[in-house]
């Protein structure tokens, strides 16, 4: 378990947000927002490692908060986590800094390998993985 890394998981989908920070609070030390206002007030207090977003949020998109994420962590991965699947989307957000771009809840299945990549570790996939069809019936 790699409880010393920080993820910061943001969505404003309440059932979505709480299932998947239940789910990655398995292995990591999981901090979530429903906007982007709440996620920079609280990129002001802590440090986190991994930033994952959902694409539209109340107040901004995944790009804003991406350019604002590059602003104060340069190095530190973003994963946008959303249902909108047009490349157009995934453009903007990996030419704003985006480290990687998947979709709900389709890519659900690569949302923990591309954690582990990003956060550089060894760790293998959880024994106990989420059922694809519940995440599914949420997300």
């Amino acid at each position: 378990m790699n409880v010393s890394s920080r993820i910061l998981y943001v969505d404003d989908d309440v059932d979505g947000r709480d299932m998947m920070s239940a789910w990655l609070q398995q292995d990591y030390q999981v901090t979530t927002a429903s906007e982007g206002r709440h996620a920079k007030e609280l990129m002001q207090r802590m440090r986190f490692d991994l930033f994952v977003l959902d694409y539209f949020l109340p107040d901004m998109t995944a790009v804003d908060l991406c350019m604002y994420i590059r602003s104060i962590s340069p190095r530190v991965p973003i994963v946008i986590y959303s249902a909108l699947a047009r490349s157009e989307y995934r453009r903007a957000v990996l030419a704003a800094g985006g480290t990687d771009y998947l979709i709900k809840p389709n890519d659900l299945e690569r949302l923990i390998p591309a954690i582990i990549r990003c956060l550089g570790s060894t760790r293998k996939l959880p024994r106990n993985s989420m059922p694809r069809r519940r995440a599914a019936s949420i997300l």
